[in-house]
């Protein structure tokens, strides 16, 4: 099943992104991909995490009245190969 990355707006299979969701306006990782409520799904890199904040993708994408905290969300490289390589 294909979702589109909030950050580059590319579509792929959903193993290959990670699946963020909202609680209590904190960003959350989905490591399992099955966490309650509406996700937001983004490419394990750096580049799209930031052109997601940026571009304000993840207010839109989970339907969110105010800037949440995206601050715990920072992954290197080898974390997010890591996250991927565990689903």
């Amino acid at each position: 099943m294909e979702r589109t990355c909030v950050g580059c707006r590319q579509q792929t299979d959903r193993a290959n992104l990670l699946r963020i969701v909202e609680e209590s306006m904190v960003l959350i990782l989905d490591e399992r991909k099955a966490m309650f409520g509406r996700g937001a799904w983004i490419h394990p890199t750096q580049e799209c995490l930031e052109l997601a904040i940026t571009r304000r993708a993840f207010i839109r994408a989970l339907k969110l009245s105010g800037q949440p905290d995206s601050s715990g969300l920072n992954f290197t490289k080898e974390q997010a190969e890591t996250m991927l390589a565990n689903k």
